[in-house]
């Protein structure tokens, strides 16, 4: 049985529903998930920082048919920066690149996103694969998006090889800025076909270590879907049942807040 309980924010977006500052008495740390670092986000974080670590998911799309109401990347960047100009420690951050999509545009604007955070030293980062769920594809269509995959859910093998291939160009260009390679953690979890990103959960030793907890009490016997690697002790901090305001594309949920605008293909997938 773990000895902690770690909580996390994966059933919304901790930055506009703040329920989960309610529950931090209740956890021995946290994992908040965010694409949009709202005032209330940030003087919760300070709040509360020497028992959270921070996901900030920046995918490159903010503003976009695919994100339509996530802040534009400038506007997500600069949140995160005045989040360490407050004082939370960059170590503490994770830019999260959340869904990555392995088309040749997709790659290029994911390394993009990645390199700007790297020039601001940002050294850990996490990756997950976009998955094409039926509704997903119906979405796509509706907005006269190509669909990256055909009428698969799941990404090529081929797509995943150059999804890698990216990755290790990050790392060369971390290299390049005169960055050791040991100092860079480029993760994934739930993505057995990524062979670049160190496999770890969304909470793992590394995370226990970094909130000042017993790393060695972590474990790799995650919940939610097949390949999950998190750490068995992660509870949900947020408890409502229905999608967040950003309206993506992508979300999961069938039923997504999401205008459906004939848009053509200018989100560049």
């Amino acid at each position: 049985m773990a000895k902690y309980r770690i909580g996390v924010t994966e059933a919304g977006d901790a930055g506009i529903d703040l329920n989960w500052v309610q529950k931090m008495d209740t956890v021995d740390g946290a994992v908040v998930i965010t694409k949009q670092i709202t005032h209330g986000l940030l003087d919760a974080v300070l709040e509360h920082q020497r028992k959270l670590i921070v996901h900030a998911t920046l995918t490159g799309y903010g503003g976009s048919v695919l994100e339509p109401c996530v802040p534009t990347p400038d506007e997500q960047f600069e949140a995160v920066q005045a989040l360490v100009d407050s004082g939370f420690p960059q170590e503490k951050i994770v830019i999260r690149v959340d869904p990555l999509i392995p088309t040749e545009k997709g790659l290029v604007k994911a390394l993009r996103v990645i390199e700007t955070c790297m020039d601001d030293g940002f050294r850990r980062y996490r990756v997950s694969v976009l998955d094409m769920y039926r509704h997903v594809r119906n979405r796509f269509r509706a907005t006269g998006l190509p669909l990256p995959y055909g009428e698969n859910q799941f990404a090529s093998r081929a797509q995943l090889s150059e999804a890698d291939a990216m990755l290790r160009e990050a790392a060369a260009y971390w290299q390049g800025l005169g960055q050791q390679a040991r100092d860079l953690r480029i993760e994934s979890c739930a993505e057995p076909y990524l062979r670049y990103p160190i496999r770890c959960g969304c909470v793992s030793a590394y995370d226990l270590e970094l909130l000042g907890l017993d790393a060695s009490d972590a474990d790799s016997m995650g919940y939610q879907r097949e390949h999950c690697m998190c750490y068995s002790g992660k509870v949900e901090l947020l408890s409502h049942k229905h999608p967040c305001s950003h309206g993506c594309l992508y979300c999961y949920w069938r039923e997504c807040t999401t205008n459906l605008k004939k848009e053509g293909s200018s989100s560049g997938l």
